[in-house]
């Protein structure tokens, strides 16, 4: 799980890229909606390949409800997190989710974009072949 406790920041305070991101992927560990919700831009912009991409708030939070309405855990374990420059936070990490009758861990690497101490754009990147095998191990 992140460790949100530095105060990495601007001397007003606000959060750096990276520290949105951390406190956005921890508020999904703790599955909890609205606060990750309110980390998120209006015009949210999230990419999964190769499900369909979200456009703005309303999709997203829609999606995003929809992949975890099963969801009885989710952690997230960061081989890496950096800011790359630009609002642009790096993440390669393993996704660990209970749910449904399974258990996936996913290597995942994702790029998030952050504008105004939201994020505005999600993108992440897996095997499906490594998914699907998952999925496999975890039915009965």
């Amino acid at each position: 799980m992140a460790d949100n406790s530095s105060t990495r920041g601007d001397s007003t305070g606000t959060r750096s890229p990276q520290q949105v991101v951390e406190a956005f992927i921890s508020a999904l560990e703790r599955l909890d909606y609205d606060a990750a919700m309110a980390l998120v831009g209006d015009d949210i912009k999230w990419v999964n390949y190769p499900w369909t991409t979200s456009r703005n708030k309303r999709q997203f939070e829609k999606m995003l409800r929809g992949m975890f309405a099963d969801a009885m855990r989710f952690e997230v374990q960061y081989s890496d997190i950096h800011e790359r420059g630009d609002g642009v936070v790096y993440t390669d990490r393993v996704d660990i989710f209970e749910g449904g009758g399974m258990t996936m861990n996913l290597p995942v690497q994702g790029e998030f974009r952050v504008r105004d101490g939201r994020v505005v754009e999600w993108v992440d990147r897996f095997s499906w072949l490594t998914l699907i095998a998952q999925l496999g191990r975890s039915l009965p």
